[in-house]
C-alpha cells in the first residue's frame, strides 16, 4: 500500500472524507467531506481568504462557478491550444510539467511557445 492510499485510508477510518455516492458504484477519486474534513476545509479557506483576499489592499474575492459556458473556454483559447505536457524521470518514474521543467533550467519563460520551441 502506498502513501496515498494509506492517507485515504485513514482519512475514511476517521470520518474525514467518504467516497461519493459509494453503495452505487462510485467514481474513483472522488470523495465527500465528512465532519472533521469538512470542518478542516472551512479552515483552510478561512485561513487562505484572510492571508490572500483580507490580508491584501490589492485583491477582491469572488466566489465563481465550477461550470461554466463553453463559450468562456473557447473564448480564453483553452479549447484550442490548451495543453500540459510531461515529462517522466526515467530514473524515479515521477512525472513533472514539461514548461515548469524547462524555465527552472533555461531560467527563460516559455509561455506563448510551441512544443517544438
Amino acid at each position: 500500500m502506498d502513501l496515498t492510499d494509506k492517507i485515504i485510508s485513514l482519512s475514511v477510518r476517521r470520518g474525514i472524507i467518504f467516497s461519493n455516492s459509494d453503495i452505487y458504484g462510485s467514481f474513483a477519486g472522488f470523495f465527500d467531506y465528512g465532519n472533521y474534513g469538512s470542518q478542516m476545509k472551512r479552515n483552510v479557506e478561512q485561513s487562505w481568504w484572510k492571508n490572500f483576499v483580507n490580508g491584501r489592499d490589492d485583491m477582491v474575492g469572488i466566489d465563481g462557478a465550477i461550470i461554466t459556458h463553453p463559450k468562456v473556454w473557447h473564448a480564453s483559447g483553452h479549447t484550442q491550444s490548451f495543453n500540459d505536457p510531461l515529462v517522466e524521470c526515467k530514473k524515479c518514474h515521477k512525472r513533472f510539467r514539461a514548461d515548469h521543467l524547462a524555465e527552472s533550467a533555461l531560467k527563460i519563460s516559455v509561455d506563448g511557445l510551441s512544443m517544438e520551441q
